[in-house]
């Protein structure tokens, strides 16, 4: 049963039944959770008795604007939310179809849906960390070289990235590294300024996801280094690389290093804005045995970022 109605009446109502019109979500729900008295807590609680586990975090960045429902599961909540704050049905489930421009594009994040394809098991996995879920921190630069060998296979990456805590005390942050050849997944083999945390390695998929645990708790607003470095194990040639970005950030540098005896014969970089998506912003990338192929893209937007080569026929 719902705890009242959304009529016009008090000032707080009428306000609570404009923005239910008008929007953005993050803002109506808002409302409507301070208009029921109910804390976070007891929402969620609520939400668990009818078979849906939302954190409390989530709650909170949801009718903060940090971040927007998107997975079943998250709409599922929504749904029930109508009914337990009182509101019409889809009154905030109608809201999510509008965009919410008053939100700092830094902090727009997009689900990763968008970015794996769904049948994909690692969305399970990351959906199952919760700082990967509802990230409270936020890339400012990153900086990444990755080595292919004379075999013309990918050897290593190593990545240096600027971050910033959000909202929140943060301390922890997830990767994701994807190898070339089933039931070879990556290794991470250095890290600096911060430990692996938890890990999950999906053999088959030739993923690997891990946890990485800054030296020390990151206040909101401070800022942070994460480098680490990933090995490739699976010896077999490739043609590309990319990276997937779930919000926008200052700068992006990609630097690939090609082994002098084995060049491409073309490359290019790329943008795709969701996983099914066509390239974007196609650039040719110049090739020199003296310096690596580079790829520097500014105002970086959610989506994926990458590069793309051809290997020159093999001689018969």
């Amino acid at each position: 049963m719902s705890l009242f109605a959304v009529t016009p009446g008090t000032r707080a109502d009428e306000e609570l039944v404009r923005v239910l019109a008008t929007g953005p979500f993050s803002k109506a729900l808002s409302q409507a959770i301070d208009r029921s008295g109910l804390g976070l807590g007891r929402v969620k609680e609520r939400l668990a008795r009818a078979g849906v586990s939302i954190s409390t975090t989530t709650l909170s960045y949801w009718r903060t604007g940090r971040t927007r429902p998107e997975r079943p599961e998250s709409l599922r909540a929504v749904a029930l939310l109508e009914d337990l704050l009182g509101l019409p049905p889809q009154s905030l489930r109608d809201l999510l179809h509008r965009p919410e421009s008053d939100r700092p594009a830094i902090r727009r994040v997009v689900g990763w849906d968008r970015l794996w394809d769904p049948r994909e098991p690692v969305l399970s996995v990351l959906h199952s960390f919760e700082t990967a879920d509802e990230p409270s921190v936020v890339l400012l630069s990153l900086h990444e070289s990755l080595h292919v060998g004379a075999d013309r296979t990918l050897t290593r990456q190593r990545v240096r990235e600027v971050v910033r805590a959000t909202d929140e005390p943060v301390q922890t942050r997830v990767v994701v590294l994807r190898g070339c050849a089933p039931g070879s997944p990556p290794k991470l083999v250095a890290t600096r300024y911060c430990v692996p945390g938890r890990t999950e390695v999906l053999t088959e998929q030739a993923l690997i996801v891990s946890e990485l645990v800054s030296n020390r708790m990151l206040a909101p607003g401070e800022t942070a280094i994460f480098e680490y470095e990933f090995e490739y194990t699976d010896g077999v040639p490739d043609d590309r690389y990319d990276r997937r970005f779930r919000h926008s950030m200052p700068e992006y540098l990609l630097e690939i290093h090609f082994a002098p005896e084995a060049m491409p014969s073309s490359c290019h970089s790329y943008r795709i804005d969701h996983v099914s998506g066509p390239e974007r912003d196609v650039a040719d990338v110049p090739l020199s045995p003296l310096s690596p192929a580079i790829a520097f893209t500014s105002a970086v937007t959610p989506g994926i970022r990458g590069m793309a080569w051809t290997w020159p026929a093999e001689s018969r």
